[in-house]
């Protein structure tokens, strides 16, 4: 058994466990920002979604903003043209794999509509092997402003790094606190929030943890389980990255099998933040 990173196809890097799949990251020219999709559970279960009718810029997991410096990173269908900005994907680095991880960081540019790159983003990736109850996968965005200050406001939806969940039965979204279902959950601070719900026939969830570094933390989140399933973070007042700094927010996502009940989601952060 071995992890393997797979680019076979030059706009897609594939991690699998041998041969079971883990999930798949695209960065083709083609798109308008970077995502990962599809990630499965430890007994191969698809938990995201892609591109769903209802809301097409909708990309599995995802790290984007819908406000920096007025323009739009999210939204690639809604809005004007003229306001719409690219995350666009310039190259690989430190890639790689050993027998409990696989690796690899990229840098990707923000292109605004008038072609500037205010921002360059460091995102580091680190994928680990499947356990039987769980699935970890840690994430670094190092955002460095380029030549003047930028500007990262706050919007309601689809800011930051956000979910996207596969159709579930039984869907409800919870936190750190415990408080369950989206009108408890939405706008609420927490260390972590979770959506679950039934796949498959089986108890399945998937959870945003935000590292206790992070700015803002505790974070807002932004939790649907109602029409949809889906989390993203969420500052509760806008930001400047001053010319030449960096924002570094870290996060993990973790799938797993069984419910609030049966998955000791608590202890599991407690072990993140131990990491460092």
């Amino acid at each position: 058994m071995a992890l393997l990173l797979d680019e076979s196809s030059g706009s897609e890097l594939l991690i699998t466990d041998d041969e079971s799949p883990i999930l798949t990251y695209h960065h083709g020219s083609e798109i308008h920002k970077p995502y990962f999709h599809p990630i499965h559970a430890p007994n191969e279960s698809i938990v995201t979604d892609d591109a769903p009718g209802d809301r097409p810029y909708h990309h599995g997991l995802w790290f984007a903003w819908e406000n920096v410096d007025g323009v739009n990173y999210c939204r690639e269908t809604d809005g004007e043209e003229s306001a719409r900005g690219r995350i666009v994907h310039r190259e690989f680095r430190d890639k790689g794999v050993d027998q409990h991880t696989a690796r690899f960081t990229v840098v990707n540019d923000w292109v605004a509509p008038d072609d500037s790159k205010p921002i360059e983003e460091v995102c580091r990736s680190r994928v680990h092997r499947p356990q039987e109850d769980r699935q970890l996968i840690d994430l670094q965005f190092n955002l460095r402003a380029q030549s003047r200050d930028v500007s990262v406001g706050v919007s309601p939806e689809a800011q930051g790094l956000c979910l996207r969940g596969a159709e579930m039965e039984y869907r409800k979204v919870t936190n750190s606190e415990y408080s369950i279902g989206q009108s408890e959950v939405i706008g609420k601070a927490g260390k972590w929030c979770s959506l679950n719900g039934v796949l498959s026939d089986e108890a399945i969830g998937v959870a945003i943890f935000d590292h206790p570094s992070n700015l803002g933390h505790p974070p807002l989140f932004f939790a649907l389980d109602d029409a949809i399933g889906f989390v993203s973070t969420s500052f509760a007042y806008p930001h400047t990255i001053m010319a030449g700094e960096t924002l570094t927010l870290s996060y993990r996502i973790v799938v797993y099998l069984g419910d609030l009940f049966t998955f000791d989601l608590g202890t599991c952060y407690d072990e993140y933040v131990k990491q460092g």
